[in-house]
């Protein structure tokens, strides 16, 4: 009898070392990762990738911003590893909708220079997902400014989160406006009298490249605005004016009279906008018309002490100028995406957590889209100064940025003539008509602001 007592108890204490090997405190691997204990499939403790690709860094301050940004969407989404890439997301050069069309895994999100002509090449090749039930699902409307929302749906549907916002001004180094004797214009005459005065100095008044980019445009969308005036602008993108209106052809005129003068030289045509960049923190231009990203640049040399944000005044008695805008940045979703779980995370973070974050940041070079943009305060001096110009003293109001408004045959005409006019090829008149032929096309084309 001890013995067949002593037999049971050796068998229950093996049953017990063998049950003790496999319970849930002692997991086994199973199938694709996931462990299995008492019959039970644990999810993979492995950490979700999210891989999102935004413009290549232009320098070091950019990209600790953005890993700063990265870490604590992180900490915040314990589980999930964010794999940030850069690459070329201007949709204009071919690149990004060549490699969407290309097969290969795309990232989850890609940030790209927003605009509603570049938005529709990508929504109606296909290459994006359309987000309205995102936006429903996660009240995505209410987090971002009524101009953000407005522009992001001008097609009807929507395919895109707008990230940043457009806030294109003219930078002005405060010790050659010092040392020319001239203050930031509050008129028309000011502004031609400071310009002459800091040629005068030696000093160039406006650093400009036109050559393969937008900064033709900077500059002459300020210009427009002060010149034409706003109304006038908003007529013409809206289809209710033309490009060769009177008001137009005025303000291609002012740009003209500014190169005549030797304001702006002939051989921006020559230089690409980084050229005219680098002379204007070289200090050997005074005035730069560029959009905030330039503060990363001012950042990374230390020069916030010594520049400042304008606009040039208005033409117009009894009107006000702002920097003028558009969404700079946007968020789109490739189609073929496979964790949109994660890009809503992502997408939720941008809206909700990344204001606060970045504006903590004296370096911080963006508008972003959402509301909070306009009720906290940046830490930074010259992005500060850049958000009360382009609001109304509680949400976005710029002026309009053209480029990101036309269709690309107007846009090509644009940037085009405009470099020939400042570099004597054409006609103020001349230009204005070839922009209205390039806009005619576009519209029987079907391009269309609504």
């Amino acid at each position: 009898m001890r013995k067949v007592n002593l037999f049971i108890v050796l068998v229950l204490a093996l049953v017990l070392i063998v049950a003790g090997c496999s319970s849930p405190s002692s997991p086994k691997e199973g199938a694709g990762g996931s462990t299995v204990g008492s019959g039970k499939v644990e999810e993979s403790r492995e950490p979700k990738t999210l891989t999102i690709m935004v413009a290549p860094f232009p320098n070091d301050v950019e990209k600790k911003l953005w890993e700063k940004i990265v870490k604590a969407f992180e900490d915040k989404n314990q589980g999930i590893k964010v794999e940030l890439k850069t690459g070329d997301v201007a949709v204009e050069s071919g690149k990004l909708t060549t490699m969407l069309n290309s097969g290969v895994t795309p990232p989850d999100a890609i940030l790209i220079y927003a605009g509603p002509a570049r938005v529709s090449v990508l929504s109606q090749g296909n290459l994006i997902m359309p987000l309205e039930e995102l936006y429903t699902k996660n009240n995505w409307k209410e987090k971002l400014t009524p101009f953000a929302y407005s522009m992001a749906t001008l097609s009807g549907k929507i395919y895109e989160v707008p990230h940043g916002l457009d806030a294109i001004g003219v930078f002005y180094n405060k010790d050659l406006f010092a040392k020319a004797g001239v203050k930031v214009p509050a008129t028309k005459d000011e502004l031609v009298t400071a310009m002459q005065k800091l040629k005068d100095a030696g000093i160039q008044p406006i650093a400009l490249g036109t050559r393969g980019g937008n900064g033709g445009g900077w500059l002459y969308g300020n210009i427009l605005d002060a010149v034409a005036g706003r109304k006038k602008v908003e007529e013409v993108l809206y289809g209710k004016g033309k490009w060769n209106d009177p008001e137009m052809v005025k303000a291609t005129e002012t740009l003209n009279d500014w190169v005549n003068k030797g304001f702006i030289v002939k051989e921006a045509v020559s230089l690409t906008f980084p050229d005219a960049k680098a002379q204007f923190l070289d200090k050997k231009a005074a005035m730069y018309a560029s959009g905030t990203p330039t503060i990363t640049d001012i950042a990374s040399m230390k020069l916030e002490d010594s520049i400042g944000h304008m606009t040039f005044p208005s033409f117009i008695e009894g009107q006000k100028t702002n920097p003028t805008g558009g969404l700079g940045y946007s968020w789109v979703v490739p189609k073929n995406t496979k964790n949109v779980d994660l890009v809503e995370k992502w997408i939720n973070f941008i809206l909700t957590d990344f204001t606060e974050i970045a504006y903590k940041d004296p370096s911080f070079y963006l508008i972003p889209a959402t509301k909070t943009a306009f009720t906290l305060k940046p830490a930074g001096s010259i992005l500060a100064e850049a958000v009360k110009n382009i609001s109304d003293g509680s949400a976005y109001n710029p002026a309009y940025n053209p480029t990101v408004f036309i269709g690309n045959s107007t846009k090509e005409a644009y940037l085009q003539n405009l470099q020939g006019v400042i570099g004597g090829l054409i006609s103020p008149q001349e230009a204005m008509n070839n922009i209205e032929a390039g806009n005619k096309k576009d519209r029987a084309e079907g391009f269309k602001l609504k």
